[in-house]
Formats: structure tokens, C-alpha cells, sequence
């Protein structure tokens, strides 16, 4: 797509804007959006399945916690790695080789029982995990004008929940039709294979993209641009440009890394364990908070227009926190309300719409403050603290359940949220302007 093209004037606002934003996606930005639907219903699957897979085959909800961890750590290690090699091979086949691989560790998770074996893939995964998710932010900023850059975001984040709804709704649905005729295992691993192989059929888009050559360094790349190096497969870190805001970044997803990891990797487990949930019901509780964040993911453009993007994140975070303490004390609430399995649910509905509404903004805010050489790194360095934070309190998380304790977790997890939006606040509320006026000079 040429920068003629790019050129093209986008009204400000309105329904208009967004469809003629919509209409200047390049060729590379449509295919990936096909890349992640194929891509993101197995974490849909995954998500409802696979820790009830655990259970179903006799482990506990330590052990859970403790795939996590290790998961966390290993991802947390190789981040910096997987955004160097990103910013090195470029995203094209950074999606390739680590959703292929993704792939591949999925399918021997969930046929396997070996507890060994279950230990060490998270630590593979967890490399080919970070490849793509350091690469994900990158090349939509580089596959996007800065007028059209918040649309790409909001509509890639509404296909992926989207796609991760049908994943639900897979995982729910699928057990409870083969469940009497197979057993509870086997049905789990017809669900979650049918998704591994739409994970595989997503790389079909991916091969597709076109990778774009360096730009000479006196000219200023198009927006479609990554840079390259004669040497793409060297792996020595670019420089960075601007340690102070990726540290900033990296300290305040942290904190909310910390806070989710104690509940948001247990939400099956929870919904299982403490609130005696069928799969089905989890499924479509799942599938509903997706259905959700897809439609509201969508408004995340006209959000930005009216609130501007740090007020827009800040405020959708913090609507979400009453929601995590409603879902802790629904058995509570229930007992004067209603059956406390549809106040959770319904407050989970309600937590994951209010909460995300603002990432594809938060996304391409994150990406805008970067140069484009170090977007890739600079992910890296976000997912290695948010990956440690998270693992911590992932691991914190589960041992508190294992204990029946299913209060403190949601606690620690509204508390840090709000620790997280204040110094997100804090940090990047005058960045905003700044960067409006060196786009406007």
C-alpha cells in the first residue's frame, strides 16, 4: 500500500471516520486479522478447558498453579529475547514460528498425563508465546497510519474476542455432547484439538504477509515499513530510545499483571471449585463475557474521541474493580438475590467488558510513545515484569484456593488494580498532549 494511499483524509469523528479508517487497512493488516481468528479460538478453547483437563486427570489445583509459575518465569525469561529476534526477523515470521510452535505444545499438553512432561512445556511454550505476543503491537503500529491506528487495534481486538468466544462455546458445548459416550477426558481432547487445528490453518494468512524491506535511513519509513538490517538473523539489541516511558510501562503492567495473575488464569478453576459450575455453564459464561468485549472493543474508537486515550484507559479499569469484588462475594450476594452462579456470571460479564474496553487503545497508546525500532524489545521488557508479576500471583492465587479461600485473591486483585490505574495515571497523563503536539509540528 503506498503512502498516497495513506494520505487519504479520515474524517475526525463519527461513524463515518470509523468506516473510512476501516476502509484504508493495508493488505498486511487484513490478512493478520485472519491470522488471529484461526489463532485466538483455541485460547478460547483453552481457556475453559485445559485446567479442567488438569483436574479431570487427577492433579490439583497446586499443580495448576504451579504450570503457571513455571510458564510465567520461562516467558518472563525469554521476552527480551523473542522481542530482539521480533525486531530482527520481522513479524511475519515471528507469527510463523511461534504460533506453529504454540500449536505443536498445545496439542502434546492435552494429550499427555505425564507430569514431567506437563512441567516442561510451559517452558517452550512459553518461548514461542512471547515471539508472537512481543510482535502482535508492532505490526499493527506498522501496518497502520496513526489516523487509522486506534480502528486496527479495536477491530483486531474484537475479532480475537470474538474468535476466543467461539473457542468457549466449543469448550463448553463439545464435553457435554461426547462426554456420556467418551468419557470426561477424551471429550476434552476432541474440544481442544479441533481448535489446534484452526490454529494451524491460521498460519495459511500469516505465510501471506508481506515483509517490507528497510527504507534507506535519510528517508522516513510508510507506515506499512519495518526496518531491516542487512543481517536480520543478528540478535544484538537495537538501541534503546526511550528507557524512562518503557519503564514506566513496564512498572505499571506489572502491578497489573500481579493483580490479575492471582484469579484471571483460575477463573475455570474458580468457577469449578467454588461455585460448582458444568462445563456448559462455564463455556457460555465465558463465550458471553467474549461476546461482550468483542462489541465493546469496537467502541474503543469512539471512546478515545470523546475521553482521549490515558482518561479512557484509566476509567474503564477502574469500572471494572466493584465488578471483581461482586464475583468474590457472589455465594454471599446470592443467598439474597439470586442463585450466586448467575450473579458471578453476570459480574464476570460485566468485569471483562469494562475492564478491556480500552486495551485496543492502551495498545496502540503503548506503541505510539515507542520508536518503531524498539517496539519489539520494549514489549519483550513489558512481558518479562508482567510475566514474573503475574506468575506470582498466579502461584499466591492457587494456593489460596487449594485452601478454600476464595475471597482474599479477588481482594488482593481489586486492591492492585487500583494501585495500577493511579500510576498509570500518574505516569503517562501529560504524554498524551505531548505526543499530539510533535504529530501536529
Amino acid at each position: 500500500m503506498t503512502a498516497t494511499h495513506r494520505d487519504k483524509t479520515i474524517p475526525a469523528s463519527g461513524l463515518r471516520g470509523y468506516v473510512e479508517a476501516v476502509r484504508l487497512f493495508s493488505r498486511n493488516a487484513c490478512l493478520y486479522l485472519f491470522h488471529i481468528v484461526g489463532m485466538d479460538l483455541i485460547h478460547g478453547t483453552w481457556e475453559v478447558l485445559f485446567n479442567l483437563y488438569l483436574l479431570a486427570i487427577g492433579f490439583g489445583i497446586e499443580f495448576i498453579g504451579l504450570r503457571i509459575v513455571i510458564g510465567g518465569i520461562a516467558s518472563s525469561v525469554v521476552s527480551l529475547l523473542a522481542g530482539v529476534i521480533s525486531d530482527r526477523i520481522g513479524r511475519k515470521w515471528s507469527f510463523i514460528i511461534g504460533d506453529g510452535g504454540g500449536a505443536a505444545i498445545a496439542l502434546v499438553n492435552i494429550m499427555t498425563t505425564d507430569r514431567t512432561l506437563l512441567l516442561v512445556t510451559p517452558v517452550i511454550g512459553a518461548f514461542f508465546g512471547a515471539l508472537h505476543a512481543v510482535s502482535e503491537s508492532a505490526f499493527m503500529a506498522e501496518n497502520s497510519a496513526p489516523r487509522e491506528r486506534v480502528h486496527l487495534f479495536s477491530v483486531g481486538s474484537a475479532l480475537s474476542t470474538g474468535a476466543a468466544m467461539g473457542g468457549s462455546l466449543l469448550a463448553g458445548l463439545v464435553p457435554l455432547w461426547f462426554t456420556p459416550a467418551l468419557g470426561k477426558v477424551a471429550a476434552y481432547r476432541w474440544a481442544a484439538s479441533l481448535g489446534i487445528v484452526l490454529w494451524f490453518l491460521s498460519l495459511i494468512p500469516a505465510w501471506m504477509l508481506r515483509q517490507y524491506p528497510e527504507a534507506p535511513a535519510e528517508q522516513p519509513t510508510t507506515p506499512n515499513q519495518s526496518r531491516r538490517t542487512a543481517r536480520p538473523f543478528g540478535l544484538r539489541p537495537r538501541p534503546i530510545h526511550n528507557p524512562v516511558l518503557i519503564a514506566k510501562l513496564v512498572t505499571s503492567g506489572a502491578v497489573l499483571s500481579f493483580g490479575a495473575g492471582f484469579v484471571v488464569p483460575l477463573f475455570s478453576v474458580f468457577f469449578q471449585e467454588g461455585l460448582h459450575a458444568q462445563e456448559h455453564q462455564i463455556g457460555l459464561t465465558f463465550a458471553s463475557g467474549s461476546a461482550v468485549l468483542a462489541t465493546v472493543t469496537l467502541l474503543a474508537p469512539f471512546l478515545h474521541e470523546r475521553l482521549g486515550k490515558v482518561p479512557a484507559i484509566v476509567l474503564s479499569r477502574l469500572a471494572s474493580v466493584p465488578f471483581i469484588l461482586v464475583i468474590a462475594f457472589a455465594q454471599d450476594i446470592g443467598s439474597y438475590l439470586a442463585p450466586a452462579l448467575s450473579i458471578a456470571g453476570v459480574a464476570y460479564v460485566l468485569r471483562v467488558g469494562l475492564m478491556n474496553i480500552a486495551a485496543p487503545v492502551a495498545s496502540a497508546f503503548s506503541m505510539e510513545l515507542l520508536d518503531e525500532t524498539e517496539r519489539g524489545t520494549a514489549t519483550g521488557l513489558q512481558m518479562m515484569g508482567s510475566g514474573i508479576a503475574g506468575a506470582l500471583g498466579s502461584y499466591v492465587g492457587s494456593l489460596l484456593m487449594a485452601a478454600g479461600d476464595y475471597h482474599t485473591p479477588f481482594g488482593a486483585m481489586a486492591a492492585l488494580y487500583l494501585v495500577a490505574t493511579g500510576l498509570f495515571w500518574i505516569f503517562f497523563r501529560r504524554e498524551e498532549k505531548r505526543l499530539a503536539l510533535a504529530t501536529s509540528a
